[in-house]
Order: structure tokens, then C-alpha cells, then sequence
């Protein structure tokens, strides 16, 4: 049953990821490739045997991607609702594009809906991750759903996210770590005391990263990724790469480099490649680097490319603050650095020592493993959707 409709204007939003669209009459999104609503509920492996205290479904305001961190955080998250046995909606904010198309979610045994089709919602459990066009719409999406659920990736509010729950549109908030829920609540207790925040440990599938061991060692071999955004850059990133020292040539790749960082940063020495936005995948970073050594402005949630670099046989060497401190045990699966000085000494030091290098990225590895894991996430995702089973509505 519906819950019901609210009152009150839609609040507007100039944020990006936006698509400013009309509700589209029922039915499933069919693209030229083929029809994509099938309803397969295939999880590719093992399941979990549902009983009457899980949901049945969820239906996610967005769409998975390898491009960018909230994107890429929920299409490892469907795997393990999956795993559970619910079946997975999907409703973009946008018209479905390649890099959607990419990622075969029908043949992964989701539904997906036409674009912005807000009745699809109609009953449902709805989340969404980090998504602008979520909370462009709330107020009709929150009127036909059984819930609504917000992810904030971030460490700190989008102003429709606090305009949406001071009007009681955002039923859940869920969060990846203590120290991201810790910066926000307060401020969103005080729009609404009506805040139910929850703490998931999300899942990475490492199978979308192999080890990769072998990389050449006549240089020294490093990399760093971002969007290009000045913050995520901090200004002596240059200074650290030109002050490290290694027994061999030094060989560096930077992706997220646009004339706005360079302004900030100054321009790279021609021993560093750098590369806009979308230039190179990841997974070439990955290759081509020992070692991720990334100082920034920012005070990271969860990175995903800490995730992605760990798998992949990189040693993260990074600032000592936020999500970094979730990832990175220091001096066994990594280095977390308080200043300028302590990267370049470690960064140095991971130059030298290739045989401590090399044991402190398969420990990486086998860290991620044991500690996030479908298991652990699932056993979180399971209490949530008990809490959302017992919801009778705001």
C-alpha cells in the first residue's frame, strides 16, 4: 500500500546528475538492443533463502556505473541485495547511455524501467545513492513509495538533501562509516528529529580487480586519481613527487588533471603523464603504478579507488584522515601520512623497499577480503531490510 501523498512544492536544484523529466506512463524500459524487462533473478552464485522478516524488492532512483564512486558503490551493493534474494528496480534520472548499457544489469536479473518513470516506485522500497535527481523529484517519488532511503556518499549535506528532510521526505539515511554519520547527524536531527540513520559495511567485489604482480621495476612506478576537483589536490602534490627519491627513475601517471589544477598545483615535469577526466580507465592507473601517493583538501568518506588500488596490488600511500584510516592499516597494508614530509619519506621508502612493498600489498588484498566481505555487508543489509519490513510509513 502507498503511502500518502504529501504536501508542499518540489524543491528545485541546480546540482549536476540532474534530469529534469516528467513522470513516463508504467511499464519497462526496452532498449534497441533488446527488451531489458525481463524479470531474471539470477544472482549468479549462491543465495541467501529469504524468510518473512526481508523485503521482497527495492527499487533504486539511479543507475550502477564504473564511472565514479557512488555509482560503482551501488553496483556492488545490487550484488549482495541479490545475494539476498530481492528483487532489484532500477530507475535512471537520465536516458540510458553506453556506459549503462555496459553493465548488463538485465542480464544480471534486474528491472529496468523507463527513465524517470515515478510510478514504478509505486509500493516500493525505494533507495537512492548520492543521486541529485532523487532529491529533484522527492516529493512524487516519496508519495507512491513505501519508503525512501537516502545514501550521502559524502562528509557533508547537499542543501536539497536537508530541504527534503526538514519536510519529512527522506525516511532513512545509511551511511558507510561512523565518521561521516558523526559529521552530519547533528545538523539533520536539528531539521527534523525524525532521523533514522544506519550504518552499512558496504561490499567490494574484488573480481573486477585482479592482482596484478610483475609490474616493471626499472623504474619507479606511481600514479594518483580523482575527479578534477581543486580540493581533491592538494598544492604540494607536485612538491612530494619531485622530493621522493628512488634508486631508480621515477615514471608517474595523474588522471583528473584539467587547466583548473594546474593552475593550483603548477604543471607536471614530463617524467608524469597527466590525463583529464576520462582520458584513462582506472584499471590503467593500476597497472602502470606501484604505489597510489595521493595528498589532498578533502576529509574522504570511503574512497573507492582505495578499494580498487588495494585489489589491484597498489600500495596506498595517503593523508591520515577520514575513510583512509578505514582502509589502510598503517605500515601493513599501507601508509597513512599527517604531512607533506611523511609522504615523501614513505613514498620514498616504498621506492627502496620493493620486497616490503610487495608483502604489504598482498596483506592488502588480503585484508579487503576478510573485512569486506558479501558476508559481513549482508549480515548489515539484512538488519536494514528488517527495519524497512516493519516501517508502516512517516
Amino acid at each position: 500500500m502507498c503511502r500518502p501523498t504529501r504536501s508542499g512544492h518540489a524543491p528545485t536544484h541546480s546540482g549536476s546528475c540532474v534530469s529534469r523529466c516528467q513522470s513516463t506512463p508504467g511499464g519497462v524500459y526496452v532498449s534497441q538492443g533488446g527488451a531489458f524487462g525481463s524479470v531474471l533473478l539470477s544472482t549468479h552464485g549462491s543465495t541467501y533463502t529469504r524468510g518473512r522478516e526481508l523485503i521482497d524488492e527495492i527499487c533504486v532512483v539511479g543507475f550502477p556505473s564504473r564511472l565514479g564512486g557512488a555509482d560503482t558503490e551501488l553496483d556492488h551493493q545490487i550484488r549482495v541485495w541479490q545475494h539476498l534474494g530481492l528483487k532489484v528496480h532500477l530507475i535512471h534520472t537520465a536516458q540510458l547511455d553506453h556506459n549503462c548499457h555496459l553493465m548488463r544489469m538485465s542480464e544480471r536479473g534486474c528491472v529496468i524501467h523507463a527513465p524517470c518513470d515515478w510510478n514504478a516506485c509505486a509500493g516500493k522500497h525505494v533507495i537512492s545513492y548520492c543521486n541529485a535527481g532523487f532529491l529533484e523529484n522527492l516529493e512524487e517519488i516519496s508519495s507512491k513509495a513505501k519508503s525512501t532511503t537516502f545514501v550521502n556518499c559524502m562528509t557533508w549535506l547537499f542543501e536539497k538533501e536537508k530541504e527534503c528532510h526538514r519536510r519529512g521526505l527522506i525516511d532513512f539515511f545509511v551511511y558507510q562509516t561512523d565518521h561521516a554519520m558523526d559529521k552530519v547527524a547533528h545538523d539533520l536531527r536539528t531539521l527534523n528529529p525524525n532521523y533514522r540513520p544506519h550504518k552499512i559495511k558496504p561490499y567490494f567485489y574484488l573480481d573486477e580487480f585482479p592482482m596484478i604482480d610483475g609490474r616493471d621495476e626499472d623504474t619507479f612506478r606511481f600514479g594518483r586519481l580523482s575527479r578534477s576537483d581543486p580540493a581533491k589536490f592538494h598544492p604540494s602534490q607536485l612538491w612530494i613527487y619531485e622530493a621522493m627519491v628512488a634508486p631508480v627513475l621515477k615514471s608517474g601517471v595523474m588522471l583528473g588533471v584539467d587547466a583548473g589544477i594546474r593552475a593550483k598545483i603548477g604543471h607536471e615535469p614530463d617524467w608524469i603523464r597527466a590525463y583529464p577526466p576520462g582520458e584513462l580507465s582506472a584499471q590503467e592507473v593500476y597497472r602502470h603504478s606501484h604505489c597510489i601517493i595521493q595528498a589532498t583538501e578533502t576529509y574522504e568518506n570511503l574512497p573507492r579507488i582505495g578499494f580498487e588500488a588495494m585489489a589491484s596490488g597498489c600500495l596506498l600511500i595517503v593523508d591520515d584522515r577520514g575513510g583512509w584510516r578505514e582502509l589502510v592499516q598503517h605500515g601493513k597494508t599501507g601508509f597513512l601520512c599527517s604531512d607533506e614530509r611523511a609522504f615523501v619519506y614513505y613514498s620514498s621508502r616504498a621506492a627502496y623497499e620493493a620486497n616490503e612493498r610487495n608483502s604489504m600489498t598482498h596483506a592488502a588484498r588480503t585484508w579487503l577480503q576478510d573485512n569486506w566481505s558479501l558476508e559481513s555487508s549482508a549480515a548489515d543489509w539484512k538488519k536494514f531490510f528488517g527495519e524497512l519490513k516493519a516501517f508502516s510509513g512517516a
